[in-house]
């Protein structure tokens, strides 16, 4: 088991993700909505969307491996699924940022060889509100499910305590 100062790791690494997923999903929200934020927001944002795949996958693995040394319980069985389903949800979220970044500032990606025959479609007038609606999609859903991926962790370690 993946232990950090001799705690478990998974008890560690899910503070970054229960921090981290709702403030990128919320930032996702801003970038869409308000144009003005964009510019400010770009570059924290790309990188908090790519921070969170790997950290949500080591805290999935650390949680994995902390579910094989303790008893298991049918709550244990839920909350590893929903953090296996988190995971998914952060590599979702990380290409909707992108699109979205991408979209608000095409010039910057066409200044790239391999990007310059998307010039056409970066241009594209629909393609802004259709990211921006996907980002907004994304951003909520990575909020919700790290909420209910929080929950059900704290439910199964704290409920049966009562």
């Amino acid at each position: 088991m993946l232990e950090i100062a001799g705690l478990p790791a998974h008890i560690l690494l899910i503070h970054g993700v229960v921090v981290l997923a709702p403030l990128a999903g919320a930032a996702a929200v801003v970038f869409a909505l308000v144009r003005p934020s964009r510019r400010y927001l770009a570059w924290p944002l790309g990188v908090l969307a790519l921070l969170l795949v790997p950290l949500s996958v080591l805290t999935a693995e650390a949680g994995e491996q902390l579910e094989k040394a303790r008893p298991v319980s049918r709550l244990v069985e839920e909350h590893a699924e929903q953090g296996s389903f988190l995971r998914f949800v952060t590599v979702f979220f990380l290409i909707a940022v992108a699109a979205q970044i991408a979209a608000a500032f095409p010039s910057v990606l066409t200044r790239f060889a391999a990007f310059r025959g998307l010039g056409g479609l970066l241009a594209s007038r629909w393609l802004l509100p259709a990211t921006s609606a996907l980002g907004v999609v994304a951003g909520l859903f990575l909020v919700y499910q790290s909420i209910a991926t929080g929950h059900s962790g704290a439910v199964s370690v704290w409920g049966a305590t009562r």
